[in-house]
């Protein structure tokens, strides 16, 4: 049986959260009225999982996660409300060592919350089996191991009009980020994100992209074009399907039909139209990162079918080894890597269609 702490400073907050998790057969150990009592209580309980809320009186949701990933590394949910500073704040306590995040519906009250009770109950027990033993959350961000971009030789040769398509979910905006961030401008990927993230946080999460790496990244608006050096990352609540490659550009579209998998966006989408537009016309790739469920295995093999090369995390460095371990069983993966060298595998798998 799952073990969860809950810590939110509302007590409707607590009493419905708890009602749902039990109902679901998780078994709630301590519920915390504030983020001392949260600290407290995870650390000598040690439970499975633990839910946190952002904004908490003595020690913000951020702080408790730092402190408990210092102490006793847990996996935690982040329980975030829909404002822009706590949106903020949410990447934040992802950046700390928390597994993955979900929206709280506005207002205090609990008719919303059981409007999500799947989700929830899907979340909690996801981020139950995350590993977080090897994370380096809880270290001062100046003593962890920097991302550097994989380095290229001004005269080495790319592909013409290469495109990368990079599926994560639950554990995946810190990855997403890094190989991002390693991946050389002068490749001239056209880059395409799908994360599964609700619709609130899409943008926010695009503009930290841009911000730290050397690709234009932005939120789809669902007319875009996408030329050398520039990523798209999917809207929240909307798939994103790939609808032609002319001159160079990529040219992006929203779908709004049925969820699959139960996500919107899902990486399935975008990377079956991808390979069906792009075909072997062009040189394409596809990521799957750390994930639970088994959305991206169906785009992967797609790929793979219109001549692309398919590249999935491995086990050891997944938080959760569910959408990897799908795409590795179902599909003839080119590559599966650590974190630290998918980005060089992007390159590697664009440098050999040109050599």
């Amino acid at each position: 049986m799952v073990r969860a702490v809950i810590a939110d400073d509302s007590a409707v907050m607590r009493e419905t959260l708890g009602k749902i998790l039990e109902d679901a057969g998780i078994d709630v150990v301590a519920r915390a009225k504030d983020g001392t009592e949260a600290v407290e209580q995870i650390t000598r309980l040690e439970p499975d999982v633990a839910t946190i809320d952002i904004q908490m009186p003595g020690l913000t949701g951020h702080e408790v996660i730092e402190q408990v990933m210092a102490e006793r590394p847990t996996p935690m949910l982040v329980i975030s409300s829909q404002t822009t500073k706590n949106a903020e704040a949410t990447f934040e306590a992802l950046e700390a060592g928390a597994v993955d995040f979900i929206a709280k519906p506005s207002g205090d009250n609990s008719v919303p919350i059981w409007s999500k009770q799947d989700e929830i109950v899907d979340q909690v027990r996801a981020v139950a089996a995350a590993d977080v033993s090897g994370s380096d959350a809880g270290t001062s961000r100046s003593t962890r191991e920097e991302p550097t971009t994989v380095d290229v030789g001004a005269t080495e040769e790319f592909p013409n009009d290469p495109t990368l398509v990079i599926g994560a979910s639950t554990g995946g905006p810190r990855v997403v980020e890094r190989v991002l961030s390693e991946l050389p401008e002068r490749a001239g990927l056209r880059i395409v994100i799908v994360q599964h993230m609700a619709d609130h946080y899409t943008e926010r999460f695009a503009t930290r992209l841009d911000e730290r790496t050397d690709y234009e990244i932005r939120e789809s608006t669902g007319r875009d074009t996408i030329g050398p050096g520039e990523g798209v990352l999917a809207k929240g609540g909307y798939h994103l399907e790939v609808t032609s490659l002319r001159n160079g550009r990529l040219t992006v579209a929203h779908d709004d039909g049925p969820e699959r998998h139960n996500v919107k966006p899902a990486i399935d989408v975008t990377m079956e139209t991808a390979a069906e537009t792009i075909g072997r016309r062009g040189n394409l790739a596809g990521v799957v990162l750390t994930g639970m469920g088994a959305d991206g295995a169906d785009g992967l093999a797609a790929i793979k079918d219109a001549g692309g090369k398919a590249i999935a995390q491995d086990e050891s460095t997944s938080r959760v080894y569910g959408m990897p371990k799908e795409a590795a069983d179902r599909v003839d993966l080119d590559m599966v890597l650590p974190k630290d060298r998918i980005a060089e595998g992007v390159v590697n798998a664009f440098r050999g269609w040109s050599s």
